[in-house]
């Protein structure tokens, strides 16, 4: 990956968005240059950073890490970074039994589902 291809995502914790329910900002995530901008307004207690992993899935959407994803449309597994060697893997379930570096997969592969934050109960085993 080029440093021109890096790329993060915010999530944050406190946002309550508005009252309309088909308005954008229901979103507590803020991506691409939105989230570079705003980077700094934040407590690091009040968001959590993701990182792009340089990959996308079957739908052209980015991977990051935090997302859960369908592997060959059968396993589920959460998308981690890992400080100690600098991979990015996708661990299947919470006791995180299976590990795969990210790079072994295909984009056919990998198909976006959801996300730790508002998904995670797809992860329970």
């Amino acid at each position: 990956m080029k440093l021109s291809d890096f790329d993060f995502r915010i999530w944050d914790k406190n946002h309550k968005g508005c009252n309309n329910e088909n308005c954008k900002c229901q979103s507590k995530f803020i991506y691409g240059e939105e989230a570079k901008v705003r980077l700094s307004e934040f407590k690091d207690e009040d968001v959590e950073i993701e990182l792009y992993v340089g990959f996308y899935d079957a739908n052209d959407k980015k991977i990051y890490e935090g997302d859960i994803l369908k592997i060959e449309n059968k396993t589920l597994a959460k998308v981690e970074f890992n400080l100690n060697d600098g991979f990015f893997y996708t661990t299947i379930s919470e006791k995180k039994e299976f590990t795969y570096k990210f790079g072994f997969h295909t984009k056919g592969d990998l198909e976006i589902i959801g996300n730790i934050h508002e998904n995670h109960e797809l992860l329970k085993c």
